[in-house]
């Protein structure tokens, strides 16, 4: 018995509208369209066009793409090409299921699908990926600059020609010019060199193509355009206009100036790469046309990998480049760029050395016969041009990798056999326990963090003890005859006071001093050390000024975690500035240490010299321990020989953490201070005995009354000795503050001089 078969639902067909806004148009072309990854329509290879201006329709008919009905189905249906035209009207099929009240969505590049097929057996959206193409349209008032140099094509792996991408210079002329999405200068603000730059980029068949959004700022996306094709934008300083320089060679350039001694003023910096430090290798990442995914091409110089003994590779992402043989020039570009060891160096001119002022690019030949060059061609990266009127300009320059080979190096003169100088002892080893001033200048943030209040840094100075002394060695060690060498350093300046200095806060104004080794490193904002009799530190003190040829001095007291003290004449001066050798390892408060320099010449090295008279340093923690305070006033007098009635004490605040910037003098006011830090007076009489004390003050003054002193008087005399120190966390200032004064007040008689009862 017959029966007829039963109809069975084995899947399901999805088709959908869709409304894509792609980005801001009109464009040139609609090349390809990929829905999944899988190409729906056109060809990138044959590059098809739609009609511009207007509404587009294209039809899709790709009903296998995934599969067909047996698994997730295909593509069928029209999609409608809305270029965003100024005069473009509203889709039908929008209105159709939108209603009439719609925009035309003019301004933007968009698609829409008409109630296509998009799969089946699968009800998800598979991603759509557009390619389009814009080299023409979209300019403002419709006005392409330079059209026939907008687009560039090139030859590709198979010698066929096919398109490169956009002129950058095209690119950039239009994120400069743009009123819309760009910097909206007008076209009067650029210079004539970027057509030079458009032809000349046509000619090296260099295109790129970008997808720039708004979350990168327009000049970020303006640098990426310049660092892609090897050139610098610079505002022409005489036109006022906008100019674009590509870096290339110079085989058809004019006559170059010359810079040499008559006119360079100084050459501040002129410094190589090492070998070990160039890449010998470098891998450009661009973006593959075909996939839209990286893909990356390498290039080596295999000499520099056999001298270098391996391959120091060394990337480079130029996203914006799609051709393959394109991304192989940049990297040789890059290999020969960045491989060389290209020498660069800091000039100051004089404006009239150079018949023009110079400009970013320009290229010059140096003659600088101190070095061995007698001509060397040299790019100029950045101008400082000083002040209006200014009497000099300064220069950074780089050799030019495109004429390296043009280079012409004079010979080395022969060298003369060098005379032996013996190593002489230092006429002055001083052992410093490396102050909390210099760790904040030679650590790093992250290493300062780290710092606690139990280490502390062995340093030392010495100063040469003859002519011809190279350097000198620092030697550290727990015993005289187990020293080791930790650090090399040159020689510190070397002074004599000739006329003494009394105990004062007051500026030390036209000292009198005698020089006794490289006077010339005493630099003016530096500070220094006075060094008493023991060969220890006695006093820091700050150069406010030099005079050389007058031997005068000018300083100022108390600097740092010192304070003012008396000195003799013939007390020694040394100098501190870059001249400070630093055992580097972390020790702790407590040790003793052996401190010695070892002098050194062209022909040798002398025997080790003590520091301190050969007498061990013990640390004291010094970097740790808090500033003394500062501003020390008697009854509000700087240093009063004679203090009458209540005697009042006054100072102010000192934090060593924050006393970083500038070498901060005794006169000025509250810094800080350092939580937690007290203070304590003490007051002696003419033979040092204590009389008074008072501690843990958290103030700036104290106060001691004329009838407490008589009290606390004694069988002292007239002359009293004020201490003050800081106290933190049981750490006691380096130095305490001491003013002699005599006492005047309630005796036996009125006025009569304090003497005890």
């Amino acid at each position: 018995m017959g029966g007829r078969s039963k109809k069975q639902t084995v899947g399901y067909r999805y088709r959908m509208g869709l409304h894509l806004v792609l980005c801001q148009g009109p464009v040139d072309a609609v090349q390809e369209i990929q829905i999944g990854e899988r190409t729906a329509w056109g060809d990138a290879s044959r590059a098809p066009d739609l009609p511009t201006g207007g509404l587009g329709r294209l039809h899709i008919h790709q009903p296998d793409l995934f599969g067909g009905d047996s698994r997730e189905g295909g593509v069928v249906g029209d999609v409608d090409v809305m270029s965003g035209a100024p005069t473009q009207g509203r889709n039908d099929y929008l209105m159709a299921q939108l209603g009439a009240d719609i925009p035309a969505f003019r301004g933007v590049l968009s698609l829409v699908a008409r109630k296509i097929l998009l799969a089946a057996n699968n009800p998800y959206l598979k991603p759509w990926a557009v390619r389009v193409r814009r080299f023409r349209e979209g300019w403002h008032d419709d006005a392409p600059w330079m059209a026939p140099y907008a687009h560039v094509t090139g030859l590709d792996e198979g010698g066929q020609r096919v398109s490169v991408g956009m002129n950058p210079a095209h690119i950039l002329v239009q994120c400069l010019t743009d009123p819309h999405w760009g910097m909206g200068y007008p076209m009067s603000a650029l210079g004539s060199s970027f057509e030079d730059a458009a032809v000349q980029l046509m000619e090296e068949e260099f295109g790129l193509n970008f997808l720039w959004t708004r979350q990168q700022p327009i000049e970020s996306f303006i640098a990426q355009v310049l660092d892609h094709i090897g050139a610098i934008l610079y505002t022409d300083p005489q036109r006022g206009t906008f100019e674009l320089k590509l870096l290339r060679g110079l085989d058809d350039s004019p006559e170059l100036p010359w810079l040499g001694p008559d006119q360079i003023v100084r050459v501040e910096r002129f410094e190589r790469a090492q070998w070990g430090e160039l890449p010998n290798e470098i891998t450009v990442v661009y973006t593959d046309w075909h996939t839209g995914g990286q893909a990356s091409v390498s290039v080596q110089n295999l000499a520099a990998i056999q001298l270098q003994g391996g391959v120091i590779n060394q990337r480079r992402d130029y996203p914006g480049v799609n051709h393959g043989p394109l991304a192989a020039r940049l990297a040789l570009r890059d290999l020969r760029v960045l491989g060389s060891p290209l020498a660069r160096l800091t000039l100051t001119i004089v404006p009239s050395a150079l018949q023009r002022p110079p400009l970013p690019g320009d290229v010059f030949l140096l003659h600088w016969p101190r070095l061995g060059i007698e001509r060397m061609a040299v790019r100029i990266t950045g101008i400082d041009t000083g002040a209006l009127g200014a009497a000099e300009w300064r220069i950074d320059a780089m050799e030019d990798v495109f004429e390296m080979n043009d280079t012409v190096l004079s010979p080395p003169p022969p060298r003369p056999e060098e005379p032996t100088i013996e190593p002489l002892p230092p006429s002055l080893v001083l052992a410093v326990e490396v102050p909390y001033w210099e760790l904040a200048r030679r650590l790093s943030r992250a290493d300062m963090a780290y710092l606690t209040d139990t280490d502390t840094y062995v340093g030392a100075l010495a100063c040469a003890g003859g002519t011809g002394q190279l350097n000198w060695q620092l030697r550290t060690g727990a015993s005289a005859s187990a020293l080791e060498g930790v650090a090399d350093e040159d020689y510190a300046p070397l002074l004599t006071l000739d006329a003494a200095l009394p105990a004062s806060e007051v500026d030390a104004l036209g000292v009198p001093v005698t020089a006794l080794s490289q006077p010339q490193r005493l630099a003016v904002g530096d500070y220094a050390y006075l060094v008493d009799g023991s060969g220890a530190i006695a006093e820091a003190v700050a150069i406010l000024a030099f005079d050389a040829v007058a031997g005068t001095v000018d300083l100022a007291r108390g600097v740092l975690d010192t304070t003012p003290k008396a000195h003799a004449a013939g007390t020694r001066l040394i100098g501190v500035g870059e001249w400070l050798a630093s055992e580097g390892a972390e020790r702790a408060p407590g040790e003793s240490v052996y401190v010695a320099a070892v002098p050194r010449t062209s022909s040798g090295q002398g025997d080790a010299v003590l520091a301190a008279n050969g007498q061990p340093m013990v640390l004291a923690g010094r970097q740790a321990l808090p500033y003394p305070p500062g501003r020390i006033r008697l009854n509000g007098q700087t240093e009063p020989a004679v203090v009458a009635g209540d005697a009042t004490l006054t100072w102010a605040h000192r934090d060593r953490t924050q006393q970083t910037a500038y070498l901060v003098q005794q006169d000025e006011g509250d810094i800080g201070p350092e939580p937690g830090t007290t203070y304590t007076v003490r007051v002696r009489d003419r033979n040092g005995t204590l009389v008074r004390s008072a501690s843990g003050l958290t103030g700036t003054s104290w106060s001691w009354d004329v009838a407490s002193a008589a009290l606390d008087a004694g069988v002292a005399g007239d002359t009293v000795t004020v201490e003050i120190e800081a106290e933190r966390q049981g750490l006691v200032s380096w130095r305490a503050q001491v003013r002699s004064v005599a006492r005047a007040g309630y005796g036996l008689r009125w006025g009569q001089h304090w003497s005890g009862v």
